[in-house]
């Protein structure tokens, strides 16, 4: 296992600028494939933000939850989530979305989720001034905390790195893990507090269930920052980075074992 970590990072510290160079790369693609290039990222956003306000007011209709307006808490998780969800997506097919580059040369494999989510951070970190917009226009512009949001934004990049180094690994190596995980994805957006607040969930076991995905930390992180201006309990923040240091050794782990196996694979 320490092998496995000492591997991992030197082969980040040794490539940091070949990380930065490809995801500015990456990146700059959205750009020439269109005309709008980048615009199309916030054009979705904007169409999905709008059909969930939709959804959330037909059935809520403009009733506070948890103290505040309920389009600002249902964009405060969503906005996030658009995050989440591209690194999740794209960053799980970091290996086997460049199967040329595995394949042909001898190229440092364990990078390439971390490029891909260094992408999607040059892509989509506008996104977080649209949600600051929006929080203004509704009141609440004094309680949002820089600080916070620099602490929430490092602590989601930390999650996608560390997650998409593990997944990125069982998605190269098994198509059946792969259409398993999708399915997963696209319903994880309603076991987070996006729509609806955990607060509501009397059985104390679900509401510990729902808890154990360290994402929830990330969505209500966000929101804290942007509209409660509070900070999470020391106990799940324990919990949070302990997600991370597990999920980054397992990860180290499986990508060391099986490098020298994915040219086979992919």
């Amino acid at each position: 296992m320490i092998e496995a970590i000492k591997f991992v990072v030197k082969e980040h510290f040794d490539n940091y600028r070949q990380i930065i160079k490809m995801a500015l790369i990456n990146t700059e693609k959205q750009t020439v494939r269109s005309s709008l290039g980048l615009l199309w990222t916030y054009f979705h956003d904007i169409v999905y933000i709008l059909v969930f306000i939709m959804f959330r007011l037909l059935i809520s209709g403009y009733a506070n939850v948890d103290g505040m307006n309920s389009i600002v808490y249902l964009l405060t998780g969503l906005i996030p989530w658009f995050f989440l969800s591209d690194a999740l997506n794209q960053g799980s097919r970091a290996i086997i979305a460049n199967k040329g580059i595995v394949q042909s040369i001898r190229f440092p494999v364990t990078i390439l989720p971390t490029i891909e989510v260094l992408s999607i951070v040059f892509r989509r970190f506008f996104t977080f001034f649209i949600l600051l917009l929006i929080t203004t226009v509704f009141g609440y512009l004094q309680c949002f905390s820089i600080l916070l949001f620099l602490y929430y934004f490092f602590a989601l990049v930390c999650l996608m790195v560390t997650m998409n180094l593990l997944l990125s690994a069982f998605v190269a190596v098994s198509e059946d893990f792969h259409q398993l995980y999708q399915a997963i994805v696209r319903v994880m957006v309603y076991s987070l507090p996006i729509m609806w607040n955990f607060d509501k969930v009397d059985n104390v076991l679900i509401h510990v269930l729902l808890r154990v995905n360290p994402m929830v930390y990330i969505v209500k992180g966000f929101r804290d920052a942007f509209v409660q201006g509070m900070t999470q309990d020391v106990g799940y923040t324990v919990y949070f980075w302990v997600c991370i240091v597990v999920l980054f050794c397992l990860g180290s782990f499986t990508q060391y074992k099986l490098k020298k196996h994915y040219a086979d694979f992919v």
